[in-house]
Parts: structure tokens; C-alpha cells; sequence
């Protein structure tokens, strides 16, 4: 097994999550009642038609990009700690040591 980089694995999630985001609110922005219609399937029956904004009030510049920057940077932070906790865990059960190679790679190559 090798070893995931933190920083590596933190950009690329923030960077998917960044894309999925931008989707996100170009398809409310587009198609808002079909939108809602998607993810109230998600949501177990409850209505998200409630979360609407008065009247109609289409979002702004300025909270999408504090939405997305904001998204963007507790998706880094969870990418980052899943790589870490992986590496950490995958060390202790004995599948890569310190240098991210598999524990077992000498062996592999003879």
C-alpha cells in the first residue's frame, strides 16, 4: 500500500468539492424548483421548498463566494485528515511503514 499525501489528497478534495459546489448552484440558480425536487429525495421526505429565501431572492455574488471558499476549505481539511488517518492506521496494521512503502516491498521484488 502506499502512502497518501495529506496536502495532495486536501486539494484534490477541495477541488472536487469546489466543482460540485459551482454545479450546485448553477443548477438552483437555473432550475430551482427542479433542484429542490433532486434533494428532497435526498432528504428522507423533508421539504427543502421551507429554505427558500423570500421572495424568490436569487443568491448573490458575494455568498456564493463565501460559500464556496468556505466549502472549499472544510473540504481541504477533511480530505487532509482522512489521508492522515489512513496513513496513520495503515502504518499501525502493519501495511506501510514511515516512507509510505508496503512493509512487505523487499519480499515483493525477489
Amino acid at each position: 500500500m502506499n502512502r497518501l499525501q495529506p496536502w495532495s489528497f486536501g486539494l484534490g478534495g477541495a477541488a472536487t468539492f469546489s466543482v460540485l459546489y459551482t454545479a450546485c448552484a448553477l443548477a438552483v440558480a437555473m432550475f430551482p424548483g427542479a433542484t429542490i425536487d433532486f434533494f428532497n429525495a435526498w432528504f428522507h421526505g423533508l421539504d427543502l421548498a421551507l429554505l427558500k429565501p423570500p421572495d424568490g431572492r436569487p443568491l448573490m455574488l458575494g455568498q456564493f463566494l463565501y460559500g464556496l471558499v468556505s466549502a472549499a476549505a472544510v473540504s481541504f481539511a477533511i480530505a487532509a485528515a482522512l489521508a492522515g488517518f489512513y496513513n496513520l492506521f495503515a502504518r499501525r496494521s502493519g501495511g506501510v511503514d514511515s516512507q509510505g512503502q508496503a512493509d512487505n516491498a523487499d519480499q515483493q521484488m525477489g
